[in-house]
């Protein structure tokens, strides 16, 4: 069974049916949520230790479970407000956000306190470079799943339904699980659905511009390996990069929690902030604290997959505050961004999991995929309900993909939903009335 959805699909039914509603992320602040530690041992303080965190949201008697696995440089805490309603909306239903190992090494000490601008952007924070966490350089998509599964098969104990997703290289996670072999056990055999958000494989971003260059050889892979072990530091620094600003690989995400620190606890005050960023992030003129986070990430993000639509900034004025007209609230994108267990962004991404991510891209078992530990031995085998959504950023590639993989797998039951009016990360904070992907994928859920 194929569906296909349109937002103004989406739209006439919401309203048609009662959903619509100006109801925000903030009424849902009453649902049950729980920050857990899962380990392969029974204790581990380290950071090396094995372990990862779940941010769990909603009843415990749910017996369906949504878990889902953020993108290149988000945590779990991007889940936060759309976790939150999912389970409220649909109370047979919890929401666990996963949060990979390497947000074990972050210091989250000092947001919220008094002196934090010193502490961090003076560098007084621990921070992790070659010499404290080296161990990290094979830190890929192999461990990733691997850690992955231990939540899957603990969400679904008990007989509940496991639904798995994620969001953008996220999606590509969550198919990479289904097509896995666990010791001759497909991963797709311990999920109910797969849910995509604006993601996925075989070529999903290519619209955005952003092409996954396939790996064509075994040499290939042992020369990206072999450079991996060479560089300066275990993490990437995209971030960074996109921004086009020096610094440690940390330096953005901790630039942006502070951004949305400050814009919750004093909105419309003037930002001490922004003469403190680097040039390519200020504005040119003052701001409030408010109209600083909105110009990050609405106004003058600095890439379409790191952009979401907040509203927009006064036009004029000594001071510029933000207008709060978008699809998602200001105030309560700086609520979520401003947490710290979970924190919304990831400071320390491997070089490796990059690697692996392109690896598996073509979703084919080879000689590549072998030789990077990573078992894609049951794609063709896949024959659990598919939910895909898609945004504007990809024009289309994002189903496009998604059609490859069902066209070569044993999928039967597909729906895809597109609204090109949102941006990559409006379906984790437009509010619900103006949002089709939290619409669309309860209503899958509740059929499901």
């Amino acid at each position: 069974m194929s569906r296909r959805i349109s937002a103004l699909q989406c739209a006439l039914a919401a309203t048609l049916t009662g959903i619509v509603t100006s109801v925000a992320f903030a009424a849902t602040s009453e649902v049950p949520t729980r920050y857990v530690q899962f380990c392969a041992a029974a204790t581990a303080a380290a950071a090396r230790a094995d372990c990862v965190h779940v941010l769990e949201m909603g009843s415990s008697d749910a017996r369906r479970v949504l878990v889902l696995v953020p993108g290149h440089s988000e945590a779990a805490g991007i889940f936060r407000g759309a976790g939150r309603y999912l389970s409220s909306t649909l109370p047979d239903t919890q929401v666990w956000a996963l949060d990979r190992r390497e947000q074990n090494l972050i210091d989250s000490s000092h947001f919220g306190r008094d002196g934090e601008l010193d502490y961090y952007l003076k560098s007084h924070y621990r921070a992790e470079t070659d010499k404290t966490a080296s161990y990290t350089r094979s830190w890929g998509l192999a461990m990733e799943i691997a850690e992955l599964r231990r939540v899957v098969l603990a969400a679904g104990a008990g007989g509940r339904r496991v639904f798995l997703g994620g969001h953008s290289s996220g999606a590509n996670t969550a198919l990479a699980y289904a097509a896995w072999d666990f010791d001759g056990v497909p991963g797709y055999r311990d999920l109910a659905a797969l849910v995509l958000i604006d993601g996925g494989t075989h070529h999903a971003f290519d619209g955005e511009g952003y092409t996954i260059h396939w790996l064509t050889s075994v040499g290939e892979a042992n020369d990206k390996l072999a450079n991996i072990g060479k560089k300066t530091s275990p993490f990437t620094g995209d971030l960074g990069y996109v921004w086009q600003v020096a610094g440690a690989p940390e330096s953005v995400p901790i630039d942006y929690q502070l951004a949305a620190d400050y814009a919750l606890r004093d909105a419309h005050g003037a930002s001490p902030l922004q003469a403190l960023l680097p040039p390519a992030m200020r504005p040119p003129f003052r701001v409030t604290n408010a109209a600083l986070l909105g110009w990050l990430l609405t106004t003058h993000a600095p890439a379409p997959d790191l952009q979401l639509h907040a509203g927009h900034l006064d036009r004029a004025g000594a001071l510029r505050d933000w207008i709060n007209d978008g699809p998602a609230d200001i105030d309560e994108v700086a609520s979520i961004m401003a947490q710290s267990h979970p924190a919304a962004f990831e400071w320390y991404w491997p070089w490796r999991l990059s690697l692996d991510i392109t690896a598996i891209d073509p979703m084919v078992d080879s000689p590549i995929t072998r030789r990077l530990g990573l078992h894609l031995a049951h794609t063709k085998d896949i024959d659990v309900p598919l939910y895909v959504f898609q945004t504007g950023l990809t024009h289309g590639t994002v189903v496009t993909a998604a059609k490859w993989v069902v066209a070569n797998s044993r999928i039967k039951d597909h729906v895809y939903v597109t609204d090109a009016s949102m941006m990559h990360l409006d379906p984790m904070f437009d509010s619900p009335g103006r949002n089709a992907f939290l619409r669309t994928v309860a209503d899958f859920l509740r059929r499901h």
